[in-house]
């Protein structure tokens, strides 16, 4: 009784995803002529040295047609992170070598909330059996800790979000089924991926010096990430023993 339901599911994702890379493909080809651009890449950015050369053919047609390079931009960002495809720090990059360190925070911030809350929604709507399937065991420490973490959520979902090693493509498709809410979802996307995002935007504004992800991430970044995402667990606990010590009013 299940298979027609999970065939539905698949052909309706497969549909909306490759109805999403036909759209992308045709903002890409169909994007008006620039006379002074450089030759367009023929194939996605790899390495630090391909997303110069992304960078070096946008920053040139940008000139000309800036409107329609933010719309580029925002479009393949949020393909990437509606459908959990790795390439967030390359397009971070890109997005401070295009439009400047506090222009490009500004448009990356808000499109990484839009896109996982695409992501959180795909996946309620089309994914729950699959998901439940293949990360059932994950789910269900995921849930426990939800449930355990319940009186300060919000603060834990910023931790998680702040913390450097968490697998946030992972928390985007298992939200839904852990008792997250959408709304709160989305804002500890907002918030807590800030500090990262900022981070690579702001590197992306010198990529011509950069020659390798540890000139942008180090050891020293990734400190800094674990002691904001330790100061609001401490937080959360705070709030978990003012709110035991606060008396309750019996009405």
């Amino acid at each position: 009784l299940q298979m027609p339901t999970l065939a539905c599911r698949l052909c309706m994702f497969v549909t909306i995803f490759a109805a999403s890379t036909a759209l992308l493909c045709i903002a890409w080809i169909q994007a008006p002529e620039s006379a002074g651009a450089a030759p367009k890449p023929r194939s996605l950015p790899r390495t630090i040295e391909d997303l110069k050369g992304v960078a070096i053919f946008l920053g040139s047609y940008r000139d000309e047609h800036f409107v329609y390079t933010v719309f580029l931009f925002s479009f393949a960002y949020l393909f990437k992170q509606a459908f959990a495809i790795p390439g967030s720090f390359f397009m971070n990059l890109l997005a401070g070598a295009l439009f400047g360190r506090w222009l490009g925070a500004a448009l990356v911030c808000p499109l990484t909330a839009a896109g996982a809350s695409l992501c959180y929604c795909l996946s309620a709507k089309l994914a729950r059996p699959f998901v439940e399937r293949c990360f059932k065991k994950r789910i269900r420490v995921l849930r426990d800790t939800v449930h355990d973490n319940e009186h300060r959520l919000f603060y834990f979902l910023l931790c998680a979000r702040f913390f450097p090693f968490t697998p946030h493509w992972l928390l985007n498709i298992c939200s839904p089924f852990i008792d997250i809410r959408l709304g709160q979802f989305a804002l500890s996307v907002l918030i807590g991926l800030a500090p990262y995002n900022i981070l690579c935007v702001h590197a992306g504004g010198t990529l011509a010096q950069l020659r390798m992800m540890s000139d942008v991430i180090d050891v020293t970044v990734l400190l800094q990430l674990v002691a904001v995402a330790a100061i609001m667990a401490g937080m959360g606990v705070w709030s978990k023993k003012r709110n035991r010590e606060t008396p309750s009013i019996v009405h």
